[in-house]
């Protein structure tokens, strides 16, 4: 495999594949996966698949899983010095300074591992990754590629579609990231999302006043979370099963809509005095990173992005966020563009693209794109959006999950659309799960 298709002559590089053959009596075409991440292994993603609600896939489809290039066994990248770096304990909001000091810090551990192989460095980008897809077609000497991407593996999808046309086949894509290559647009989006996500856990609470105590109206709760949450970031409640504060209060109220319940309990035993009863010691779990990718990871989705290279550009954007999402805003927004500490870039220090991004547009073969109503790192607007610029139609899952569609409720739908079926999965509408 070329590592740079510009020049197929050069370097070259070898990808993981993972191939579940059919089970079906008749023939079978190759229908391929991307768990997203960016930088997240696919290879074994098929076996996911085939375990779940959407094992039918097998009936006519060989699954093909796949590392892209960097990620997994496909000649994995790394920069240790990124990986290694720690950003240390995080305040309610950064400063200035603590933000530049983290900006500097990243930018100096990837500009080191960039010179240390700036051929490899480049050859990470969405474009190469599509063009290996269509190598994968070609080894398996199909007529065209069926393909299922989750988060960003809907950018490789849409961008696969359009380089590859009338090699594209039925086409499923979850959780849509934004066609819009903008990071500043991509981490104003999310934030948005996650501040509408709050107001409409006011009015849930506000629906259970009865349970809750918080307030009769959506207003009434907020009104009393946010002074709640002033008074324990200035005198934080320490108890012997520890200390809510700031940051402890900031995840009840980007609770997902699944853990609502949990996390209006635990609001209302701290605007009580009270420390929250649960597991352990009744504190929030603090959330893994979003889709924290590898170097590999960082820099195929770096090379999709624009506006991502300046501290300036991006603390700028982070002042604004502060203002106009009051609730959440100060807090890292749930994209794995943003850095570890708010008001920077994971795409600190790394070179710009050499080439724009490819724009996705319309091509052959059925396309549904899927968005959870309530989930916040994919919001739903960006699958519409990225209908606008491709095309097909849309489904709405009512739930708050970012991917898993096909291990869910809903995975019926997934494999009626493979399959070819008119109706409700060719029509998109919306699924309850």
């Amino acid at each position: 495999m070329p590592a740079d298709w510009t020049a197929p002559q050069g370097r070259r590089l070898e990808l993981a594949v993972a191939l579940l053959p059919s089970t079906g009596d008749g023939p079978a075409e190759p229908l391929a996966q991307n768990p997203g991440g960016p930088g997240v292994s696919g290879r074994l993603m098929p076996i996911g698949i085939a375990s779940g609600g959407a094992r039918a896939l097998l009936d006519r489809y060989d699954l093909v899983g796949l590392d892209v290039r960097g990620t997994g066994r496909s000649g994995p990248a790394t920069c240790p010095a990124a990986e290694s770096l720690d950003a240390g304990p995080q305040p309610a909001a950064p400063t200035h300074r603590t933000a530049r000091a983290y900006w500097n810090r990243l930018a100096r551990a990837h500009t080191t591992c960039a010179e240390a192989d700036p051929a490899q460095l480049a050859s990470l980008t969405t474009t190469n990754a599509a063009h290996d897809l269509d190598a994968l077609r070609r080894a398996l000497r199909a007529p065209r590629l069926h393909y299922y991407g989750v988060s960003w593996g809907t950018s490789l999808g849409a961008t696969y579609r359009t380089l590859f046309p009338t090699h594209s086949g039925r086409t499923l894509l979850e959780s849509v990231v934004s066609p819009d290559p903008d990071l500043r647009g991509l981490l104003d989006g999310v934030t948005r999302a996650r501040e509408q996500r709050f107001e409409h856990f006011t009015a849930w609470l506000a629906a259970r006043s009865d349970r809750y105590d918080l307030g009769t109206t959506a207003d009434e709760v907020r009104t009393r979370l946010l002074a709640l949450r002033e008074r324990l970031t200035t005198r934080p409640l320490r108890t012997s099963d520890g200390t809510y504060g700031r940051v402890e209060t900031d995840q009840y109220l980007d609770a997902e809509p699944a853990d609502r319940a949990v996390a209006g309990a635990a609001l209302s035993a701290l605007a009580r005095g009270r420390a929250p009863a649960g597991d352990g010691d009744g504190k929030p779990r603090a959330a893994a990173p979003p889709l924290v990718a590898p170097f590999a990871g960082t820099a195929l989705l770096c090379s999709q992005v624009t506006h991502a290279a300046s501290f300036t550009e991006q603390w700028s954007a982070y002042g604004e966020r502060r203002t106009a999402y009051p609730v959440l805003g100060t807090t890292r927004p749930m994209f794995p563009g943003s850095g570890e500490v708010p008001g920077t870039s994971t795409c600190a220090g790394l070179p710009a693209p050499e080439r724009p991004p490819v724009e996705p547009g319309r091509a052959g073969g059925p396309l549904l794109l899927v968005a959870h109503r309530d989930e916040v790192i994919t919001p739903l607007p960006w699958a519409r959006a990225m209908r606008a610029r491709t095309g097909g139609t849309l489904l709405v899952v009512g739930d708050g999950e970012h991917g898993g569609m096909a291990g869910g409720g809903c995975a019926g739908r997934v494999v009626e659309f493979f399959a070819g079926a008119e109706g409700a999965a060719a029509e998109g509408g919306v699924c309850e799960p």
